[in-house]
């Protein structure tokens, strides 16, 4: 058991998880269009989203520190053991917006394996439109309680969604469902998913009135798996090489180029180290930081 030296120690470490990064903390609030530093905020709240603060106690009291340290107050978690699925709702006070985070896969997870493995195709909308079934499974295990708790927390602030992994398939699907809600229609800011899978059918990109930013590490494997009838959807940006260099398309060749080189030479590790969300954040921090360095603004 730890002891109260130890605790206050891990919290202390907890409140610098946005330690240094003031620059990046003051997204453009009233800019939907991709932000550099919108994309950094929320692939550091995506990887909170994997904090265990469903077990109360230290591991929540750590995740509400890491949160104060950088603005934000955490309004409300959702835990469904039934799915495994996890998200909580954050509110950032001082720039007024808030932020609806969901947990991707843990691979020691029995039920997220099966969610990701669960490829039915679910009606949704219309017809034509279809989503995956596991993960369309997974969200409305929670939808009712997020749903509520939006009305009653968050007021009308903008409202931005995020994940990675499978988290990013429960942004996405999330976002499609929230929208279809008279009460949450012009609230969604805009989604942004980090190594998503493909979530539905081709006719399901259309139907989204929210901007969906897709980032793209790489050589991420999960953004590679074919999946028969399905369709990646946004707005991508792709991450180029190891520097940073950010792309608004995927060069399908050159990368193709690359997987087939590190298969030749047995070297998958980047395949699926290109996965992890800390990738993203530390790539993403490079971008937002050159991009907005006050020097090379003029400032």
């Amino acid at each position: 058991m730890d002891t109260p030296e130890l605790t206050e120690q891990k919290l202390r470490e907890a409140r610098r998880y946005f330690e240094d990064r003031d620059l990046l903390l003051s997204p453009p609030i009233k800019r939907a269009a991709y932000s550099d530093r919108m994309a950094w905020l929320l692939a550091s709240i995506a990887h909170l989203a994997y904090d265990k603060f469903e077990a109360g106690g230290e591991a929540r009291a750590i995740l509400v520190e890491k949160l104060r340290g950088g603005g934000f107050e955490l309004l409300d978690e959702f835990n469904e053991p039934a799915t495994d699925t996890q998200a909580f709702l954050i509110v950032n006070p001082r720039h007024q917006f808030a932020v609806l985070a969901f947990r991707g896969t843990e691979v020691t997870s029995k039920k997220d394996l099966s969610t990701d493995a669960l490829v039915l195709k679910i009606p949704s909308i219309e017809e034509k439109v279809r989503i995956h079934g596991g993960f369309e499974k997974a969200y409305n295990s929670v939808s009712e309680r997020i749903e509520k708790s939006l009305l009653e927390k968050v007021h009308g602030l903008p409202l931005y969604i995020t994940g990675h992994s499978l988290g990013a398939a429960l942004a996405t699907v999330a976002t499609l469902a929230l929208e279809q809600k008279k009460y949450f229609r012009d609230q969604i800011a805009a989604c942004y998913t980090y190594g998503s899978p493909r979530v539905g059918t081709k006719a399901l990109d259309i139907n989204f009135k929210s901007p969906i930013y897709r980032v793209v590490n790489t050589t991420d494997i999960v953004t590679m798996v074919p999946t028969v009838g399905y369709r990646h959807v946004g707005d991508v940006r792709f991450f180029e090489n190891k520097n940073g260099a950010i792309l608004r398309s995927i060069p399908v060749t050159e990368r193709l180029l690359f997987i087939l080189r590190a298969a030749l030479l047995n070297l998958f590790a980047p395949l699926v180290g290109d996965h992890a969300i800390v990738e993203y954040r530390n790539k993403l921090e490079i971008v937002a930081r050159k991009r907005n360095d006050p020097k090379r603004m003029g400032r």
